[in-house]
């Protein structure tokens, strides 16, 4: 059957993803934007923040904690896996050469 109990896990973490995402989408904007389409261009509005937030929580980790926080940050998170680069920035130590 495809939905089994690792289908429903990663629905989960999807949905902690998304409901971060939805949490910053209030805190920062006031508001939930609809999709909409102006000038001959389609915006997804609020709407491609959750899917983006969703799939942020899903590439983080198994946690719920780390998919909400990934959901939170979205687009960046997105960007740091796509480009490669670490996500969390280490500064050097003293004995480390920068």
């Amino acid at each position: 059957m495809w939905f089994d109990s690792l289908n429903l896990a990663y629905l989960i973490i999807f949905g902690a993803g998304l409901f971060g995402a939805f949490i910053a989408d209030i805190l920062h904007d006031n508001c939930i934007e609809l999709p909409k389409k102006i000038g001959g261009q389609f915006f997804l509005g609020s709407l491609g923040g959750l899917i983006i937030g969703g799939f942020a929580g899903l590439a983080i980790d198994g946690s719920l904690l780390t998919a909400f926080m990934g959901g939170y940050m979205g687009k960046q998170i997105i960007f740091k896996i796509i480009s490669g680069s670490s996500i969390v920035e280490i500064p050097p130590t003293a004995e480390q050469k920068p």
